[in-house]
């Protein structure tokens, strides 16, 4: 299980890294970040740390909100707020808006959950080029982008939005699981 914590140097508008970045809240007061180079136009944010080979696991609580992303994405991908976030642009992710859930690829493709998943597993196998989402509460397997070719530097991947004015963080590594991934 790797510690995954949110980088503060990469978080969008609207975002706040909390509690040592393993917490990410949305705020419409959240303070406007200064420029960097490296910084999302958009409320994104990359882990602190990137992976270039190996196989790496992480989990996110997602809670029930309505508008996030999980996932990995490459070192280089665009950060403006033109983005369009698909495989084909080199993120690996999946998310929920409003009441669907999502793998990001072209065409975007409906995931047609039984349950509402509140806490998720990632995988990554760089060598493999292999990317798994998993339903730590349920214990099933939701999706896998399979045989990719990474290139570079990999990040864990977020991205966070809520209308609400209390919405609830995103949370990496919540507890310590015991989910196989076999």
């Amino acid at each position: 299980l790797e510690s995954v914590t949110f980088d503060d140097s990469t978080a969008g508008p609207g975002l706040r890294v909390l509690e040592y970045g393993k917490r990410l809240k949305f705020s419409k007061e959240a303070r406007s970040p200064s420029y960097e180079l490296e910084r999302f136009d958009l409320p994104m944010v990359f882990g602190k740390i990137g992976f270039t080979s190996g196989r790496h696991y992480w989990e996110v609580q997602v809670g029930l909100r309505n508008n996030w992303h999980v996932g990995v994405a490459l070192e280089m991908v665009d950060r403006s707020d033109e983005v369009i976030v698909k495989k084909e642009n080199g993120f690996f992710s999946m998310g929920k808006s409003g009441f669907d859930y999502y793998v990001h690829c072209s065409p975007q493709r409906v995931l047609h959950l039984n349950t509402r998943p509140t806490n998720m597993g990632i995988y990554l196998d760089y060598e493999d080029g292999r990317v798994s989402f998993y339903d730590l509460d349920k214990r099933f397997h939701i999706h896998s982008y399979v045989g990719e070719s990474f290139t570079g530097k990999v990040f864990p991947y977020f991205y966070l939005w809520s209308k609400s004015k209390k919405s609830e963080a995103l949370v990496t590594n919540p507890y310590l699981s015991s989910f196989s991934l076999s």
